[in-house]
């Protein structure tokens, strides 16, 4: 006989993750308007940082704003994943699709970033994290396929 005694539930950390995406969300979007802002007055925030550093400030913003772009796909997947998990559809195709589609946000951003880095080597540490986040995302997808697979036989056995 089970007992519940958990003090921390599936549901309870479930709803954690949700929350987290949506202020990461918030935090990045604050963030494009912080830079945004920056680039339009030209003196204070990341524009003067990427000055001071002798970063060339065009591409900066190139590499900010397309790793933002991809960033908000994730979450965006990210959030529809969860939300399949709370409506208990987890070995679903659609599910494979989102993780596949994460895992290429990681690398797109690994890519981006590795090509800066030419340019500001210490980036190449970020392009070498994502990546490997890629990577890791890349493996739970071909577990999640692999059961979508198992699910579908032992459905049409029945």
């Amino acid at each position: 006989m089970k007992t519940q005694n958990k003090k921390w539930t599936d549901t309870m950390s479930l709803t954690l993750s949700r929350v987290i995406v949506w202020v990461l969300a918030v935090v990045f979007a604050v963030s494009c308007v912080y830079a945004t802002v920056s680039l339009i007055s030209s003196s204070w925030g990341p524009l003067a940082m990427v000055w001071d550093l002798g970063l060339d400030p065009v591409g900066f913003y190139i590499v900010f704003y397309t790793c933002a772009v991809l960033a908000f796909t994730a979450l965006f997947f990210l959030n529809k994943l969860l939300s399949n998990i709370k409506n208990e559809k987890i070995f679903i195709e659609e599910n494979v699709t989102i993780i596949r589609i994460l895992s290429w946000c990681c690398y797109l951003v690994g890519i981006v970033m590795a090509v800066y880095s030419f340019w500001a080597y210490p980036f190449v540490v970020i392009a070498a994290a994502a990546a490997f986040f890629g990577l890791i995302i890349r493996v739970l997808k071909n577990v999640f396929a692999k059961a979508v697979e198992i699910r579908e036989e032992n459905d049409g056995t029945i």
